[in-house]
């Protein structure tokens, strides 16, 4: 009985643990959120990064982060916050409207994809993979299937196409996805933002970034400059003009 006690002590202890920890995290919420409605946007704002910075990094998290600093006045950070909190949810409307709002008010463009892009932007990386499995185990259960009852073995053949459809879909989803850690994309957080014809002090300036102007990375060089691309156009910018936002 001496082992069995242990065990379920040691179960009651994590479980009371894990409740004390939701109940400090839903109290950070009520306090972040008491302080939004009482215009104490700075204070909200400490309380919704503190938790980021905790792990409890989601879309609504950084979704209300994103509000805060906006409201502080704060225009790069909430743009920051709302593209984290878009890439968690990519088919939140409010998400995208605030994100749309915070860069007029910069004066940015907003990013513009191709038709393609779109499509598979509709889901996030984390439900493309999901699908991706998803699509993996009925694959899997209907190979099975067809060597266990080989007298409807032509009819999952067929319905295999289904799956594998899925499977092939979801890999596009997931490289779609994959190229912002390739080329990720970054805010302009200081003023001044010049991109330049090269990567070398005092050459020709080629365009402005407006401050909380999303860009993305098409290149970088050693010595701290990053080669964006923006409204079309291509430039280097050095690193300190900019904040990385993509993984």
């Amino acid at each position: 009985m001496k082992p069995l006690l242990i065990i379920l002590t040691a179960c009651s202890t994590l479980l009371a643990t894990a409740q004390a920890a939701e109940l400090s995290l839903s109290e950070k919420y009520l306090k972040a959120q008491t302080a939004y409605d009482d215009a104490r946007y700075a204070e909200a704002a400490m309380i919704y990064e503190a938790m980021v910075n905790d792990g409890v990094a989601n879309s609504e998290v950084h979704f209300n982060l994103a509000n805060a600093n906006f409201k502080d006045g704060h225009l790069p950070l909430a743009v920051w916050h709302y593209r984290k909190a878009w890439y968690e949810s990519p088919r939140d409307p409010d998400i995208k409207a605030n994100l749309h709002f915070a860069l007029n008010a910069a004066g940015a463009i907003d990013p513009a994809p191709g038709f393609v892009a779109r499509i598979f932007e509709t889901l996030s990386i984390g439900e493309w993979i999901a699908a991706a499995v998803a699509g993996y185990v009925l694959l899997a259960a209907a190979l099975i299937l067809c060597l266990l009852v080989p007298s409807i073995r032509r009819a999952l053949l067929k319905f295999c196409l289904a799956p594998a459809a899925l499977i092939l879909v979801s890999a596009g989803g997931w490289w779609q996805w994959h190229q912002l850690e390739l080329h990720p994309e970054w805010v302009v957080v200081k003023t001044e933002a010049t991109a330049l014809y090269s990567p070398v002090e005092g050459t020709t300036a080629h365009y402005k970034l407006p401050l909380g102007a999303l860009a993305r990375q098409t290149g970088s060089d050693p010595k701290g400059w990053i080669e964006v691309e923006y409204d079309g156009k291509r430039g280097w910018l050095k690193a300190g003009f900019i904040s990385r936002v993509s993984p």
